[in-house]
């Protein structure tokens, strides 16, 4: 049985947002403590080394909290999962894939596909000012709904969504009160991201 101990990461960068990949062998990281890995934006990166006991340790600045991550891997999950996907324990924004090099590819594909099928089926395709950075946003927004930490200051849970190619205006259907989350840069998306509750007012408020 041949096993192929070459692999690939596909890490969500803290500085520029966009997916990058990195090859590596599972033998050659045994013999190193340390390796940072440095994104093609040049402004962000990772660390991966050997942990012991068949482990690996990654620590990774966080995108979506701001915080900084670590890790510790399976080597033996990373060879007979196929892929290993690994979540912001705060916010559970994807943080980076792990496993065979196509396998890996296929699973940004997929997660670009969807993406790509959101906007068609809301007829915004081309509006946004950055698509990715909009859509992230809704899906930060929906969470901090789901949790209960999206209200309005009348005590209105029933919020409404206006979107702009560049922010999106959250209104309450009860009363004057709203609020307007950026939405057109990296520096919008990790604001929100790192937002735990949002609080409508009657006089209008900006994240």
């Amino acid at each position: 049985m041949i096993i192929d101990t070459t692999m690939t990461i596909a890490y969500k960068c803290s500085s520029c947002g966009t997916f990058d990949y990195f090859g590596f062998s599972l033998f050659k990281l045994f013999n190193k403590k340390q390796q940072f890995v440095t994104c093609r934006c040049k402004n962000s990166g990772f660390s991966l080394g050997e942990a012991g006991g068949g482990r690996l340790k990654a620590v990774m600045p966080c995108l979506a909290c701001g915080g900084e991550h670590r890790f510790i891997l399976d080597c033996k999950e990373i060879l007979t999962k196929g892929v290993i996907t690994i979540f912001c324990p705060n916010t559970g924004i994807h943080l980076c894939f792990i496993g065979n090099d196509i396998l890996v590819r296929r699973k940004i594909d997929a997660l670009e596909k969807e993406l790509d099928e959101m906007i068609d089926t809301l007829g915004y395709d081309n509006y946004f000012k950055n698509t990715r950075v909009m859509f992230d946003s809704l899906n930060r927004i929906h969470d901090i709904a789901e949790q209960g930490n999206l209200i309005c200051e009348c005590g209105s849970e029933d919020i409404e969504l206006i979107l702009f190619s560049d922010k999106i205006k959250l209104k309450c259907s009860r009363c004057p009160g709203s609020s307007i989350i950026q939405a057109a840069s990296n520096e919008d998306l990790k604001k929100i991201l790192r937002t735990k509750q949002i609080f409508l007012r009657g006089l209008q408020n900006t994240i």
